[in-house]
């Protein structure tokens, strides 16, 4: 799986996002910042991205996956 692949998963399903991706192979880490995102609960906002990856997590094609998901006020404090 590639950086781009990621991002792309990420957009269908937080369109607005500004995502930034690290990582290769079958382990990444993601940033997704949203407005999507405002008054949900972080476990909630986890759950939004990753229930996108759950096939390929299922099929071991993606074997590790962090997510950070923020508004853009908490992305603007750090």
């Amino acid at each position: 799986m590639e950086i781009n692949q990621v991002k792309q998963i990420v957009s269908t399903v937080v369109a607005d996002a500004q995502i930034q991706v690290e990582g290769e192979g079958c382990s990444f880490s993601v940033t997704v910042v949203s407005d999507q995102f405002e008054g949900q609960s972080l476990l909630n906002r986890q759950r939004t991205v990753m229930a996108a990856f759950s096939d390929l997590i299922a099929s071991g094609e993606l074997h590790a996956l962090s997510v950070k998901a923020l508004t853009p006020a908490e992305a603007e404090v750090g």
